[in-house]
């Protein structure tokens, strides 16, 4: 799925350079967010972002266009969600700006859009099951384990790969099934030396997704 204005928040406001130091502290506190995009209003170009730690050496009285904006984190219009989250990761960030290729503001994502898309992409809503195999990287071929789990009679609904890390050396599959008895599949894998670490109900996966979005949204941090 790529960005675009349909998906964005379309009431939200982005920070212009009059605005006070004290307005952007509040709209922070009741947005819950730690940084803001800053647009010119005359050219509707996105131009920077204030974060929270900019504030503390801010006086209330004092305009954004006096502080010293941060370059803006932001994501183009016909770039894949999965560029969204990735990026909200690695800044820790709630929202994202979204622009064209010149730089005009279209509107924001937020963090839990980006992970309704990918749940709607991952069919996590689907009734179903899911399996979490561990990988050697010598190992590593989703090929197989689709041939595997497909010669079962299951059909896989999504798929994400956790990659290796310096605490966890081997590859992380989870693997959405059509199935709820997936014990013909489980076994068919061990079979073949996969080494299977859970196996459930994917209704888990249905509950509270708001407070799974950082667990998600890290199997597309690329």
């Amino acid at each position: 799925m790529l960005a675009n204005k349909s998906i964005t928040k379309s009431e939200f406001e982005p920070l212009r350079g009059t605005d006070t130091v004290a307005t952007v502290r509040k709209r922070m506190k009741e947005e819950q967010v730690n940084a803001l995009p800053v647009v010119d209003p005359t050219t509707q170009k996105l131009i920077g972002q204030i974060n929270r730690d900019q504030l503390s050496r801010a006086e209330n009285n004092q305009q954004v266009s006096d502080l010293q904006m941060d370059k803006a984190v932001k994501i183009f219009e016909g770039q894949h969600v999965f560029e969204g989250g990735r990026l909200m990761l690695q800044y820790e960030l709630n929202l994202l700006p979204l622009v064209n290729k010149e730089a005009t503001f279209l509107g924001v994502i937020t963090k839990q859009q980006i992970l309704e898309m990918i749940s709607k992409m991952l069919n996590l809503e689907q009734k179903g099951s899911v399996l979490a195999i561990e990988i050697e990287p010598i190992d590593f071929s989703l090929s197989e384990i689709v041939q595997i789990i497909e010669a079962e009679g299951a059909k896989i609904l999504g798929v994400a790969v956790e990659s290796p890390d310096s605490n966890h050396q081997a590859f992380e599959v989870s693997v959405k099934l059509n199935l709820k008895d997936i014990s013909r599949v489980t076994a068919a894998l061990k079979r073949y030396g996969y080494s299977v670490i859970t196996e459930s109900e994917s209704t888990v996966l249905e509950n509270d997704l708001e407070h799974r979005a950082d667990e998600l949204l890290k199997y597309i941090d690329m």
